[in-house]
């Protein structure tokens, strides 16, 4: 496992798909941005797909840094720290693992000839600040705000360097109304810090992506509102098919079970 973690987002794969929710990343998070690409990408499908590939490499590089300084140093501070991964390890392969990120974040970044570009180095500061803060803080309502961003920033890594231009704000608006929203309200709910008992009913998930279509509304006359529309339209028809399917798949799994 030690070797293995030295790959980037195997410490992520280990440590959060496996007690995690797989298929919640997968329709709401990397197909998302399939789809996003797809539609809004600024080059051909082939090729977007491919560089929104390398951005996330990338992303995750730097972000499972922030995994493991928070598992193996930040939560044992904290009251209700959840240490995950291999704790107590030698400093010799934290560092380790810290390197071999950093050079894929730096191979990429040579690869995609984005050295020069200010918008890669400004996003992934703000990645890494946010997540330094996230780490350092020990109030649990203060890292509230840090877990929101970490979401926010999560989601748009894949998609932000290669949809068109006049699409940023727009999908970033629609994420923040509904990815993230969802997102902080599981993480309130994981600190304790929140009581809404029907939070994990698939009708309030369904409630919960649904609602920001009244953004179309007031978005549709102006240019850029594509992306908000594909993206928003793209997690009201998941979250319904989620929904619609759900009772089906829950008969299916006790049947297997029996």
């Amino acid at each position: 496992m030690r070797l293995c973690y030295l790959l980037p987002f195997s410490y992520f794969l280990d440590t959060r798909l496996r007690e995690g929710s797989v298929a919640f990343h997968l329709v709401f998070e990397w197909l998302a941005a399939v789809v996003l690409v797809v539609a809004v990408g600024a080059a051909p499908p082939p090729q977007a797909l491919a560089m929104a590939g390398l951005t996330y490499l990338a992303f995750i590089s730097l972000y499972e840094i922030g995994y493991l300084a928070n598992d193996l140093y930040a939560a044992r501070r904290e009251p209700r720290g959840r240490q995950r991964g291999p704790q107590a390890m030698a400093h010799g392969w934290v560092l380790a693992w810290c390197s071999s990120r950093l050079a894929v974040f730096a191979l990429v970044t040579v690869w995609l000839d984005l050295l020069a570009v200010s918008g890669w180095w400004s996003f992934h500061m703000a990645l890494c600040l946010t997540f330094a803060l996230h780490n350092v803080l020990q109030d649990s309502e203060l890292k509230t705000a840090t877990f929101l961003w970490l979401a926010w920033l999560r989601f748009m890594a894949p998609v932000m360097f290669v949809v068109e231009d006049g699409q940023r704000l727009g999908i970033g608006l629609a994420a923040a109304l509904s990815y993230v929203v969802f997102r902080l309200l599981g993480y309130l709910d994981s600190k304790g810090l929140l009581r809404m008992p029907g939070r994990q009913r698939a009708a309030f998930r369904l409630f919960c992506f649904v609602m920001p279509l009244i953004g179309l509304l007031a978005l549709w006359p102006y240019t850029g509102a594509e992306g908000f529309m594909v993206l928003t339209g793209y997690f009201a028809v998941a979250a319904a098919v989620g929904t619609l399917a759900g009772p089906a798949l829950a008969r299916v799994s006790a049947l297997m079970g029996r």
